[in-house]
């Protein structure tokens, strides 16, 4: 009796319930083999900006997303008294993403059998594709990944023929939209991007309607989009409003310029002695020209936002917007899409994305050609010009890291593998009428199979290079984890580091839930100078880092072994200060070849 009635509620519930037991069983396996990481300091910096860490207040702005976004995620680290509400919500986003993609596949199989197989090949692909993504998480990739889901929800819902009113169709799609509005509070340029994909998908499925151009068709299509528009400037608004003091404005001239700087531009602009003449005309001398080049830019009070927007201009006028000519770009795009080794690109991590893409773009091209759906070769020819441009403006942009490429690469394989769901649905009545006595040419089984096959191919390996990515990280941070020890038990003392000292560390993301006072910062990066960085100074009784290093007795430096702090020596001397930086010690419990040592600065004014 028990048994009749827990099989009557999950037939009635099996679409429901399938995707969740398989997006359980894979973070199972993932935490069985894995801890999870925060990729980049970034997102340790935003976690620990959120839950007190940095200020010693569970702040609500933190630079990188937007305000109402960040306002929720900062309210839940004071309710619940843990930094671990950020990355569990990074991590709820993304297998979340992975729930809506299985979630709407179920409706296109009709038996059990075939919904336990379509979630089993779905989730073969998203960890084949995604491992390292999932394991060490990032919050650009966590947006792409939300928009990439509301892609897949909107392409796999009804027509708005099979809807009574505009109103029916909205309502079914807002939950792509919300999905839409939340990738963009929590990363805006990563929705952006990949906009314009999701614009090839509203295309595509408006030309299915029959007839397509009515009034109906235009309110509930332009609808849904007016619907994601307003979202977005509302969260814009909502942020502008939120930064809208004289103080933060100030610093985001600062930051825009740094992010032009420093993201898109050579280290050749930089470098004082290629550019000496320009450096000179805006009064900065070599030693505080060095400042840039090593990113400590926060020791010196005079590099703000009018003199980091005049080195931008710079930097537009020798460079130019793009960094590379068009000729060099269509070679650059060429050598990705055949997947050249030896360039600025990991061959090995791109041909997983490459291969799934090629192989859905020929199931496509079966389905369409036994399904007589000429159509398909303009929606196919759209799809590729749209995606060209974006790889093009990247590569130009030259700003292609892994956390931009591969949510844009898993976008498309959502939106081609959505297309072919669709066309094999359509297609199954007539290819069971015409090849019932050729089953081995059916569509549906010949995407099955080298799906699976797919999938089986590129999941060892990327389990094997998420494993070595891992013990990598587990080695590396160990000195990360001595230092935050150290300065801990040093609360008396406020610890400033050399940035590239740094950048290589990360954190695991359910390490101690910390949520006091950090006494320890950055002397640059992207957060320096800001009102958040003030705060944060001035809960040790400093205006600026320039005070605390020439005034305080409480402070140290920070750096690897081995790293030389002329510069600084140098930099003071040139402003009328000797100051020595005099090794303490060195950090104990690092990784060998990799530890960091702690200096004091004795000072004394040039007589």
């Amino acid at each position: 009796m028990v048994l009749t009635k827990l099989g009557t509620l999950y037939r009635k519930w099996e679409n429901w319930i399938l995707p969740a037991l398989f997006v359980l069983i894979l973070l199972l396996l993932l935490g069985l083999r894995f801890d999870y990481y925060y990729d980049l300091n970034d997102d340790v910096l935003m976690k620990d900006i959120l839950s007190g860490v940095y200020t010693g207040a569970f702040e609500s702005r933190n630079v990188q997303m937007l305000f109402p976004l960040s306002l929720i995620l900062s309210f839940g680290c004071r309710i619940f008294g843990t930094s671990y509400v950020y990355g569990l919500f990074l991590c709820i986003c993304q297998f979340g993403s992975l729930y809506v993609i299985l979630y709407r596949s179920m409706g296109y199989a009709e038996k059990s059998m075939g919904k336990a197989a379509l979630g089993l090949l779905e989730s073969l692909l998203f960890a084949a594709l995604l491992l390292p993504q999932l394991v060490f998480v990032q919050y650009t990739v966590t947006s792409g990944l939300l928009t990439a889901a509301a892609v897949f929800w909107f392409l796999t819902g009804k027509k708005a023929e099979a809807e009574k009113s505009a109103g029916g169709f909205l309502k079914k799609n807002l939950p792509p939209v919300l999905l839409c509005i939340l990738a963009f509070l929590l990363r805006p340029e990563m929705l952006i991007l990949l906009l314009p994909l999701a614009g090839v998908a509203g295309l595509w499925k408006w030309a299915e309607e029959r007839p397509v151009f009515t009034k109906k068709n235009a309110a509930c299509y332009l609808g849904v989009f007016g619907l994601i528009l307003a979202g977005l400037l509302s969260g814009q608004a909502a942020n502008g409003i939120a930064y809208g003091s004289a103080e933060w404005k100030e610093f985001f001239r600062l930051f825009d310029a740094r992010t032009e700087v420093y993201d898109f531009k050579t280290a050749d602009i930089l470098k004082y002695e290629e550019n000496k003449e320009f450096y000179d005309s805006l009064g900065l001398t070599e030693e505080e020209a060095a400042l840039l080049g090593n990113y400590n830019y926060g020791v010196d009070d005079r590099i703000d936002a009018g003199l980091m927007e005049r080195i931008s201009a710079y930097a537009l006028e020798k460079e130019g917007y793009f960094g590379k000519s068009l000729r060099e770009g269509l070679w650059l795009y060429k050598a990705r899409l055949s997947n050249t080794p030896g360039l600025d690109f990991d061959a090995e991590q791109e041909f997983p994305f490459l291969l799934t893409e090629a192989v859905l773009i020929v199931l496509l091209l079966l389905a369409a050609y036994l399904g007589k759906r000429a159509a398909l070769l303009w929606q196919l020819l759209l799809f590729g010009g749209v995606r060209s441009v974006l790889w093009m403006y990247l590569i130009l942009r030259n700003r292609v890291p892994v956390r931009i490429s591969h949510p844009l690469y898993f976008a498309e394989i959502v939106m081609l593998a959505a297309w072919l769901l669709h066309y094999l649905k359509d297609g199954q009545f007539t290819a069971k009428e015409k090849l019932s006595a050729r089953r081995w040419l059916n569509p549906v089984y010949v995407s099955a199979v080298l799906l699976f096959v797919t999938a089986i191919s590129l999941f060892p390996r990327s389990m094997e290079k998420t494993g070595e990515e891992y013990a990598s990280r587990e080695g590396l941070n160990r000195t990360d984890t001595a230092a935050r020890a150290y300065y801990r038990g040093h609360p008396e003392n406020l610890y400033l580091a050399d940035v590239y000292s740094t950048v290589q560390f990360s954190e695991k993301m359910f390490r101690d839930g910390e949520t006091h006072l950090g006494n320890y910062d950055l002397l640059g990066g992207w957060l320096c100078k800001s009102p958040l960085a003030e705060k944060k100074l001035e809960a040790f009784g400093y205006v600026s880092l320039e005070d605390a290093l020439v005034n305080g007795e409480n402070v140290r430096l920070v750096s690897l072994k081995g790293e030389s702090w002329e510069w600084l020596e140098a930099y003071f001397r040139e402003r009328g200060l000797v100051i020595r930086v005099i090794m303490e010690e060195r950090i104990p419990g690092g990784t060998e070849g990799n530890e960091l040592e702690v200096y004091w600065l004795q000072k004394e004014e040039i007589s």
